[in-house]
């Protein structure tokens, strides 16, 4: 059997990333997955390549990064977007009031033409019925319309295997690690379920939310893991024309997201405590889902439906569940005495790459030689993406009040779903 440079192991999108990326640079480099690539966490995303309007008021870095990402996927990849308008409808009683979503708005249109947005517009309540069929209007007080980008997820996931197989990388699909040896302060090869051992010269772990269980077979201690549950429902049939935006279970904003022949509606964000393959669907998780839905779309969630579930891998970190950062990390084992040996865990589907290069440029340390350039990122160049960052919570509060401030003297804004489409970038 031959020596790599570099073995991966888990073949979710993080796996992909750096698979692909350690082909970019030459290396020879193995993939080892314990099922087919895509096929776990990475399946059950929603699809969307959003831009992080969520993170906008504590982490305006992480938005700032995602949008950059979205940008070099849509001039890298076209084939695989597709705009996706969403409504974010405001009824009475709502903790945001029209106001304050409105503000959240104008900031995220600072990043509008990074990820190639048209700027948001407030659609009346008749306007927004009209737009998108079915949704209930009684106590409606008005509506934003926004643009994201829908990314075909399993031809991404077949593209970044095809990229890194034509620069010389091999894919082993069905391998899956029962045992890690280590000799003389290093891992030394993987053995397989089937007995085969694989040879590598360094090895990371981006296994997702098996990567704790990935690590204890080195002898590593240091990874940990906050895993948060996240349930979508499918519904199938004609999906609705837009997507939305709205309260979910518990009162944390969720989304419903049509695709070509079906709708998923979620995710959930819940506390995972037990092994990463005893998660599943709950018949009150699927419920109360349903229920949610029926507040806004009713028809929609009338129809029959199946859920699904997938685990999000984050570092543990102190704080709420709303605030934690899904910024993704990488756990050197040197410091536990296994040199050639890295974990990477957390992240976004939408960040897979700056993962995949941060990863890289660790490998190539360990092997001694020199990291490659960063891809030029043009006109994206804008805010330095330290500088973004270190601002931290204060400056993202900071940011949405001053938008909140300056909406309530600056009035409505653009209105009307004409004005929304008419800007295409």
């Amino acid at each position: 059997m031959p020596v790599y440079d570099l073995a991966v192991i888990g073949g979710g999108i993080a796996g992909l990333g750096v698979f692909e990326c350690a082909g970019r640079a030459g290396l020879k480099a193995v993939l080892l997955e314990r099922g087919a690539p895509g096929r776990a966490t990475t399946a059950v995303t929603s699809g969307l390549l959003h831009g992080g309007l969520r993170y906008l008021p504590y982490d305006a870095g992480t938005s700032w990064l995602m949008c950059r990402e979205i940008s070099r996927l849509r001039r890298e990849r076209p084939d695989l977007l597709t705009r996706q308008a969403f409504l974010w409808p405001v009824y009475r009683g709502e903790r945001l009031g029209l106001g304050l979503v409105s503000a959240l708005h104008d900031e995220y249109d600072l990043f509008a033409p990074l990820r190639g947005a048209r700027l948001h517009a407030r659609l009346s309540p008749g306007e927004a019925v009209a737009v998108l069929p079915g949704l209930k209007r009684e106590g409606l007080l008005g509506t934003v319309a926004f643009d994201e980008w829908r990314v075909d997820v399993p031809g991404l996931v077949a593209s970044l295997a095809r990229s890194a197989v034509a620069a010389g990388g091999e894919l082993l699909e069905n391998a899956r690690v029962r045992a890690l040896s280590v000799r003389a302060g290093s891992v030394a090869a993987a053995t397989l379920e089937d007995g085969r051992e694989i040879e590598a010269r360094t090895f990371v772990n981006a296994a997702g939310p098996w990567a704790e269980e990935v690590a204890r077979l080195a002898g590593a201690a240091t990874v940990r893991l906050r895993l948060r549950k996240g349930v979508h429902l499918v519904i199938g049939g004609e999906p609705p024309p837009h997507g939305l935006i709205f309260p979910g279970p518990g009162g944390r904003r969720i989304g419903v997201y049509p695709r070509l022949a079906e709708t998923w509606v979620g995710p959930t964000d819940e506390p995972h405590d037990g092994p990463p393959d005893a998660a599943s669907v709950t018949a009150r998780e699927q419920e109360d889902l349903r229920r949610s839905l029926s507040f806004v779309l009713p028809d929609l969630a009338a129809r029959p439906c199946r859920g699904v579930v997938g685990l999000r891998p984050i570092p543990h970190q102190a704080g709420a569940a709303f605030l934690l950062s899904r910024e993704h990390h990488i756990f050197d084992h040197a410091a536990e005495g296994l040199s050639n040996f890295l974990t990477v865990a957390g992240g976004k589907l939408t960040t897979y790459r700056p993962m995949g290069e941060d990863v890289l440029a660790s490998v190539l340390g360990k092997l001694g030689r020199p990291a490659p350039e960063r891809a030029a990122e043009g006109e994206e160049r804008g805010l330095p993406w330290s500088l973004v960052r270190a601002g931290g919570l204060a400056a993202s509060a900071g940011l949405l009040s001053y938008f909140a401030v300056r909406r309530a003297f600056a009035g409505r804004g653009r209105e009307g779903w004409s004005a929304f489409t008419a800007e295409e970038r």
